[in-house]
């Protein structure tokens, strides 16, 4: 192979991004400290928005990241029609058995930063 390519390519590949840019936000490379693929407070101002829209939701503007579901007014069909659109709204899947050991918003958010695939 020629000698210029192989220190061309060699040069591109050694030079890592340090983020990668999505429509809404920039989307790090996981920190190994954090381990967050998303950036968390990017998510839960999202994840919020979703769940203020809901109609079961009591009081929208008195929701945080330390609500229980039942604090923000849902009843267990609710939570899992929320939790339906919060997979919509980042393009991943829960398994069951993940979402049933969420109690408060902060868990949900957690669990969509350090997910791989959520967008």
């Amino acid at each position: 192979m020629n000698r210029r390519l192989v220190q061309m390519f060699s040069k591109q590949f050694s030079q890592v991004p340090k983020y990668f840019v999505s429509n809404e936000q920039p989307i790090l490379l996981r920190n190994e400290k954090s381990g967050y693929y998303v950036n968390p407070e990017a998510v839960a101002r999202r994840m919020i928005k979703v769940i203020s829209l809901h109609d079961d939701v009591k009081n929208p503007s008195a929701i945080t990241l330390q609500s229980t579901w039942t604090d923000i007014g849902l009843s267990d069909m609710a939570y899992v029609e929320v939790m339906v659109e919060v997979e919509r709204e980042f393009e991943i899947e829960f398994p069951d058995a993940d979402v049933e050991c969420f109690r408060t918003v902060n868990d949900a958010v957690e669990y969509v930063a350090r997910s791989f695939f959520a967008i």
